[in-house]
């Protein structure tokens, strides 16, 4: 049966649905895990695989689907979003505990237990929803081992809801493989979860591990990680330095953002950055569609060495350089007032046509992005003589500064022509905004 099977799938030339097929089967040959599957949300996807294979009787002790609200209610309940992290949380909980009184005794000498929850909401008819998802597992790494935990936020990043649903089962089936099968090491997971699953299909954002399987793992280390190889777009951190789903923590919030820098010559001074904020909130103040102003740390991790000490204060890391791709992703969650609050030196490098060579409009196309809906940069002024020392060590770089006092600010600066009609442009119309000296 296996063998006529896996022709069938082989027959449909989908390498994904071949590999996806065989991780399946191995976990369904392996006598030595046995567990539930709770979905919700999207249907039954990972669950599928399992039962499609074969041999799923060594591995599946039940799978539900509490499609319905009352009933995922009446099961898990009341009181939380259907989508979120709290529901997956309580998911496991009772399944987990259903799971041990009904086949702990029978099987706990021998086998190593799992319960599977996701809940997802998927894309909807009309093409209007967040698509996003979480998912856990809660597992034994050995027979009558205390349970681990690990929890992941994906946003679904296909155009179709069948692509998504597929996108979950392909994830899910990765993640129980790694952890039953492969014993993968923590750090080692996020590859593991994209295997036949390219970046542009999914996201995970916030990983949350528990328990001994996972005892010296580097959380920073590991989601630092995902934003450097792409694995999601961008990952944000709260003021305690905990990454957390990007869809709450910027959902309805008016959100300034504050690169950090490698030299410290061009940080701001945390006056710069409370004035900015304070800008924001008498800026939204009433507004009942603004919850709450947030400044946040943009931490470029393209490379191993490129991440700078992030400090105090919530963070956002992304291994972009180019500040339109923060405007794009902010505006995922959120059409407040967006303000990129920088030093004039990191201003000159927004103007650098180099960093637009991959696009088809350049320079141009850059900075439309970059300057969205309300969006505003907001250029704090730095000491002449530092920025007269930048302009003679970096020549090519043609700026010109107007004045003689101590500070120079941004309507003082200009870039050769025909970048100069731009740049006034934007100064003119309030887009870029020559904040004065504090």
């Amino acid at each position: 049966m296996h063998q006529s099977a896996t022709t069938d799938v082989t027959d449909r030339s989908d390498d994904n649905v071949v590999h996806t097929y065989q991780k399946a089967l191995e976990v369904n040959l392996d006598a030595t895990s046995f567990g539930s599957f709770a979905e919700i949300g999207a249907g039954q996807e990972v669950a599928r695989w399992f039962l499609r294979v074969g041999a799923a009787s060594g591995t599946v002790a039940k799978t539900v689907s509490a499609y319905d609200k009352k009933v995922s209610d009446d099961l898990y309940g009341s009181g939380t979003r259907y989508v979120s992290g709290p529901r997956l949380e309580a998911m496991l909980d009772f399944e987990w505990k259903s799971l041990v009184q009904q086949v702990g005794d029978a099987r706990g000498k021998d086998t190593r237990l799992f319960a599977f929850a996701d809940t997802i909401a998927a894309r909807n008819f009309a093409g209007t929803n967040d698509c996003h998802g979480w998912i856990g597992v809660r597992f034994q790494d050995q027979p009558r081992a205390e349970a681990s935990d690990i929890l992941l936020h994906a946003n679904l990043r296909d155009n179709a809801n069948l692509l998504q649903q597929e996108a979950v089962g392909i994830l899910g089936v990765n993640l129980l493989h790694a952890l039953l099968n492969e014993r993968a090491a923590p750090g080692d997971l996020p590859a593991r979860m994209f295997d036949n699953l390219a970046n542009d299909r999914l996201e995970i954002d916030q990983i949350v591990m528990r328990g001994s399987a996972f005892s010296g793992c580097d959380m920073r280390k590991l989601h630092t990680a995902l934003a450097r190889g792409g694995r999601a777009e961008a990952v944000t951190l709260d003021g305690d330095g905990a990454a957390v789903a990007a869809n709450e923590f910027l959902y309805k919030k008016s959100v300034a953002i504050v690169p950090l820098v490698s030299d410290s010559h061009d940080n701001l001074s945390p006056e710069a950055i409370a004035a900015c904020l304070a800008t924001l909130r008498r800026e939204v103040a009433g507004n009942p569609e603004v919850k709450d102003v947030i400044d946040l740390r943009l931490m470029v991790v393209d490379s191993d060495a490129s991440l700078p000490a992030m400090g105090k204060g919530a963070a956002m890391m992304t291994r972009h350089r180019q500040l339109y791709r923060a405007t794009a992703f902010v505006r995922r969650y959120t059409q407040a007032p967006l303000r990129f609050a920088v030093p004039l030196p990191a201003l000159m490098r927004i103007f650098d046509d180099v960093r637009y060579q991959h696009l088809e409009g350049r320079l141009l196309e850059g900075i439309a992005r970059l300057f969205g809906s309300d969006v505003r940069v907001l250029a704090y002024p730095c000491p002449r003589e530092e920025l007269l020392h930048l302009l003679k060590t970096e020549p090519g770089r043609r700026w010109e500064v107007d004045g003689s006092g101590k500070w120079i600010t941004a309507d003082q600066l200009r870039p050769a022509p025909p970048l100069r009609h731009l740049y006034e442009y934007l100064l003119a119309s309030g887009f870029l905004v020559a904040m004065p000296p504090s």
